[in-house]
Order: structure tokens, then sequence, then C-alpha cells
């Protein structure tokens, strides 16, 4: 069930991606075409009967078998370029700000109520999305932050009441005591969070900065990628659809291989956890970052921009078991804080580098203004991979230990400790 939540929460959030090709009339765009760089030869984007491309169009913007809404075979909806970033990375408005609250309203109400009530909500806002932008684009982007707002991540925290529920008391007892969750604790002693020891600590700095430079990189093309497959490659809705998702399918495998070596690499003590954490993060990073240029540059030639942006995306992936995991590493006792901080900094790119990328676009929609936003992608990558290497820690941190006493309690000792003073006086 926890799967098939998150599955339903990415099939909301991107299905938006590819309809918006069909939802928009590419046919007054401006392209130079006095430079035959930008211009590429039409592999069918145009081609097809009507009823095919209406049918292409409704079913990937509709999450279920509902079709009340037709596309126009180039679409109606005249939005320019920053429109359309706007459009598409406003739903990220919402999400971001339901990160904590969401995590901490699960624990207070229950996580099965807040599962089933945003999958109800989510899936009642995608269902009457198609209607409400024909009413207005105002509306439309209200929905899209609406539906961001109730795709929390509730689905960790039943994950981790789950594994709670299922391991052995002695393997329990053994993770607890290994991240110092077994002390004994004095009744009027409370250990506070260590607030700002962590919103200063270098190290996060460190994680922040390669996880929002993963995130500008995979939500450029996660967003972005169907369009330029479509108005300057020139595929048509449904290859387009389907080729930019392959490189997420070789991100899954680079998910699930790279998380596999690093834990035989830490395991056999081969190096040391902060040299694997920065060798994943700066690979994760500066490779994406070179493909993402090249894929830019190799023009026309679509299987080579393919194979290009597959890599891009595969490589990031092993930012996973990099900055992404080194919460844990720093701090076990305030990892799942951490990286709650840390996923809503790195969600910001869900809106700016759709935004981003809409503004250059505005004046042309060309090869060489995509290869400007190519070089933005990679230039974050580099930033993030470099900040995270001088940074970085694979050793828990001294503030991590809980050493930060109830103020109470503190005061009381002090006064036992001057009476015998005071008497003698």
């Amino acid at each position: 069930m926890g799967f098939f939540g998150l599955f339903n929460v990415h099939a909301m959030r991107n299905n938006l991606s590819v309809a918006i090709v069909a939802m928009v009339n590419n046919t007054g765009e401006d392209i130079d075409a006095t430079n035959q760089s930008n211009i590429c030869p039409d592999k069918g984007a145009n081609s097809g009967s009507t009823a095919s491309s209406v049918k292409k169009g409704i079913v990937q913007f509709w999450s279920v078998s509902v079709f009340i809404v037709f596309f126009a075979q180039n679409g109606v909806f005249n939005w320019d370029p920053m429109q359309q970033g706007l459009i598409l990375g406003c739903y990220f408005y919402g999400y971001i700000v339901t990160n904590v609250p969401g995590a901490w309203l699960a624990r207070r109400v229950g996580v099965k109520k807040i599962f089933g009530g945003s999958m109800f909500m989510s899936s009642i806002i995608t269902l009457v999305s198609p209607v409400s932008v024909y009413s207005s684009v105002e509306l439309f982007i209200a929905m899209r932050i609406i539906l961001g707002l109730f795709q929390v991540d509730f689905v960790y925290q039943w994950l981790h009441k789950l594994l709670n529920k299922t391991i052995l008391s002695r393997e329990r007892k053994y993770i607890n005591e290994s991240i110092g969750l077994n002390e004994p604790k004095d009744q009027k002693v409370h250990v506070r969070t260590p607030w700002k020891s962590m919103l200063t600590s270098l190290p996060i700095f460190g994680i922040l900065c390669g996880h929002f430079a993963s995130n500008w990189g995979n939500y450029t093309l996660l967003t972005m990628l169907p369009t330029y497959m479509s108005t300057i490659l020139k595929f048509n809705l449904s290859a387009s659809g389907f080729l930019s998702s392959l490189p997420y399918l070789l991100q899954l495998l680079f998910t699930l291989v790279g998380g596999y070596l690093t834990d035989v690499v830490r395991n056999r003590r081969i190096t040391s956890t902060v040299v694997i954490r920065k060798l994943n993060t700066t690979v994760g990073l500066a490779v994406p970052a070179l493909f993402v240029v090249l894929a830019g540059y190799i023009g026309c030639n679509a299987t080579a921009a393919v194979a290009f942006f597959s890599l891009s995306v595969a490589f990031n992936a092993l930012t996973v078991p990099g900055c992404k995991a080194n919460p844990m590493d720093i701090a076990p006792k305030y990892g799942g804080i951490i990286f709650g901080i840390s996923n809503t900094i790195a969600n910001i790119p869900g809106f700016l580098a759709p935004q981003v990328t809409g503004i250059l676009l505005q004046d042309s929609n060309s090869l060489t203004q995509w290869q400007t936003v190519f070089w933005i992608s990679a230039g974050v990558y580099l930033a993030g991979a470099l900040i995270y290497l001088l940074f970085g820690s694979g050793v828990e941190q001294p503030w991590a230990r809980g050493e930060i006493k109830d103020k109470k309690q503190a005061f009381e000792n002090a006064k036992q400790m001057e009476l015998p003073r005071a008497t003698k006086l």
C-alpha cells in the first residue's frame, strides 16, 4: 500500500509534464529559421489523425479512465514558455509547505487517516483539473498548488511505524542503543533538539547543497524533457512521452545497484564512510553535468540525445547513497529531522527550475536557448558537488549526542551546589 500510495503521488505530480505538450498550441512559435542548428527534421510531431492525438493527450493528462475533455491536435491553449514554466512548477509551491507539518500531523492523527484523506483529495483535484483549465489559467494553477499541499510524505512515517512493529525486540534494542536512545533518563531532564547547532552545521550545509543540486537537474528534465523532445527533437506525443521515461527507468536501476555496492564497501571496510559518501555524490553530480551539456550540443541526433539524457539522469541516482543518506551518519538521532529540512529546501527547484527555463525560452524556443538551460543545470550540479566535497562528513557530530539538557533542572542542580557554601557563610 505504501508503494501504491507513492506511485499515485508521482503519477499525479508528473502527468502534466507530458500532457502539456498536447495542450499548448505550438504552431505559432517563432524559431530562428536562419540558424539551421536550431531546426530538427520532423519525426511526426504533427502526424497521425486528430482523433489519435486527442486520445493520447487525454490519457497522459488524466490519472484515471474518465474522458470528458478533448484537446485539439496542436493544443488549444496559447501559453507562452514563461506561463508553461509556472504551470509545470507551481505544484511544488504547495508541496514544500507540507513536508514537515505533514509528518507531524501523521503522528498526531494517524498515518492511515492522512494516507486515505490525502489520496482521496488528490484524486478529486486531478479529476476536476481538466475542467478548471478551461475556466482560467489562474484557477488551474491554484488547483495544482492545492494538489501539492495534499501530497505529503506520510508514507515514510507509516513505513517507520511498520518497521517498529515487525522487528524483533533484540533488533530494536540494538538499533536504539547504537544511536543512544536507550540511555537512562531522569523524568525531570529532557533532551532538547539542538536546532541552533543543526542550522549552523557545515556538514548539514553540505548535505543541503548536494541535495538541492541533485534535484535541480532532476526536476529540470522531469518537467521540461517532454517539451524538448516534442518542440526541438520533433518527436510525436507518444514517442516523447515514452522516451522521456527511459532515463528514469535507468535511474531506478542505478539507485538499487548504487545502494547495494555502497553497503558492500562499508561492510567490508574498503574505505571510510565519508569517502564513499563523497565519491557517490561527486560522481552523481559531475557526470550528470557532463552528459546534460553534451545532450544539448549533440544537435538533432535523437538517439545520442536520448542516451546522454538517460545517462545524466541515471548517474544522478548515486546521490541517494551519497549526500541524501548522509544525515544518518552525522546525526542518527535527528536523521529524520535533517532529511525533512533538506527535502524541503531541495524541492525549491521543483518550481524554480521550470520557471527559469520558461524565462530563457520566452524570446526563442530554440536549441541555443535550451543549451543555456542545460549549462545552468550543469553549473548547479558542479557547485553542489564542490560544496559537499568541502563540508561533507561521515562522523557523528558532537551536538547530535543529546548533551543539551533542560534549563530548569540545570538551575536546580546549581542551587544544590551553592547550598553548603551559603550555610558556611
